[in-house]
């Protein structure tokens, strides 16, 4: 890692920084994927780290991490990457891929801490990050100046626990609001299982107002909503954690749009919505918005559904799966894997394929394409 003195001054220059376009020739197709993972050594003893493969499945850049992390994040025109700590985190580390240096790290506001996900705004100038106001137990949103990291606007996410938010345009987020109070002096503990009220927001940019609210029936209270996606034709798709028990028999996907008060189940078949374990992992679309994945790493599969027809596809059976995005075609993802594996599958083809497997490594909970 570098300096303290190191850091300060890349972190000033971060607004030079490359282009994807430039880091390959024209007309290049390559695509790095950006994920968290963890290695054992010989002792039993877990490392965390940072890393990009590339699409055979090779590490290309990796760095150690001083804790485990959870979610990557990139930018949209600068040839950044960032990763953000697990919940309750503390930091989002960014690195500059051109010169494999960390640039910049962010930290949260006092008595905050983050979720495990965030974003930046369409135009790159502006970072979002979802975080817990401990004290209160309150769900908050910052906009921060990119890359200074200065906070130039917050409001509150409208519900505990925002866990994961997309945009739906340039100025209307979409907050999973997962509904879990905790404090990170009792590190994951749920302190609310009884009032849990977990909900999806659709908050804008603009002011914080709220433009849409939806939410699981009140006996369904301890549905917690956690991750979401979007297409571009502006359904959002999004996976539920149950907090209540194995044999309760409760939705675990649903659709929603800005313009519908009501949540949308998608069917499941019995013996596979069983097979889930009562836990969604990562949630999302193909390029086309016409498939959309859920992987589930207790239930160890990745399941499919055709979006507009409400179909349920099927399910690729891959051992503490959780990593997923879309690729480079209609239909297309790659998946990673808590044993190191990688795969490349089209559920409309009926095709997966490992791409590589390495035994060290422990792929962590979500995934992210570079398109360079």
């Amino acid at each position: 890692m570098l300096s303290r003195r190191a850091f300060l001054g890349l972190s000033s220059v971060i607004a030079c920084t490359p282009t994807w376009a430039k880091l390959t020739p024209p007309k290049s197709d390559l695509n790095l994927f950006a994920s968290a993972f963890s290695k054992t050594n010989g002792a039993g003893l877990k490392s965390h780290h940072f890393g990009l493969f590339d699409t055979q499945g090779k590490m290309v850049w990796q760095t150690q991490l001083a804790k485990r992390a959870h979610a990557p994040l990139v930018h949209p025109s600068q040839a950044i990457v960032g990763i953000v700590a697990r919940r309750p985190g503390f930091f989002i580390d960014f690195f500059d891929v051109t010169s494999q240096q960390l640039v910049s790290r962010i930290e949260p506001e006092t008595d905050h801490h983050f979720y495990g996900h965030a974003l930046f705004t369409l135009d790159g100038q502006r970072l979002i990050t979802q975080e817990n106001h401990y004290p209160s137990g309150q769900g908050k949103i910052f906009i921060r100046e990119w890359p200074s990291g200065k906070v130039l606007q917050h409001f509150p996410s409208n519900g505990i626990g925002p866990h994961e938010s997309v945009l739906l345009k340039e100025d209307v987020l979409v907050v999973a609001n997962g509904g879990l109070k905790t404090h990170p002096s009792e590190d994951r503990k749920i302190l609310n299982l009884e009032s849990m009220a977990p909900n999806v927001s659709y908050v804008s940019l603009i002011d914080g107002k709220i433009l849409n609210q939806a939410a699981n029936a009140p006996e369904l209270h301890q549905l917690s909503i956690r991750h979401l996606d979007v297409n571009a034709q502006g359904t959002v798709a999004l996976g539920f954690q149950y907090q209540g028990p194995l044999w309760d028999r409760v939705p675990l996907v649903a659709l929603s749009r800005l313009d519908q008060t009501e949540l949308e189940y998608l069917p499941i078949p019995e013996a596979i919505r069983q097979r889930f374990k009562q836990y969604c992992g990562s949630v999302c679309f193909d390029r086309s918005g016409d498939v959309l994945a859920i992987s589930t790493p207790r239930g160890g599969f990745v399941a499919y559904w055709h979006v507009e027809s409400k179909t349920f596809l099927g399910v690729d059976n891959c051992r503490d799966v959780c990593g997923l995005v879309a690729h480079n075609h209609s239909h297309e993802f790659i998946l990673t894997t808590g044993n190191g594996k990688q795969f490349s599958t089209n559920p409309v083809q009926n095709r997966i394929q490992m791409i590589n497997k390495q035994a060290d490594v422990h792929w962590d909970n979500h995934l992210r394409e570079i398109s360079v």
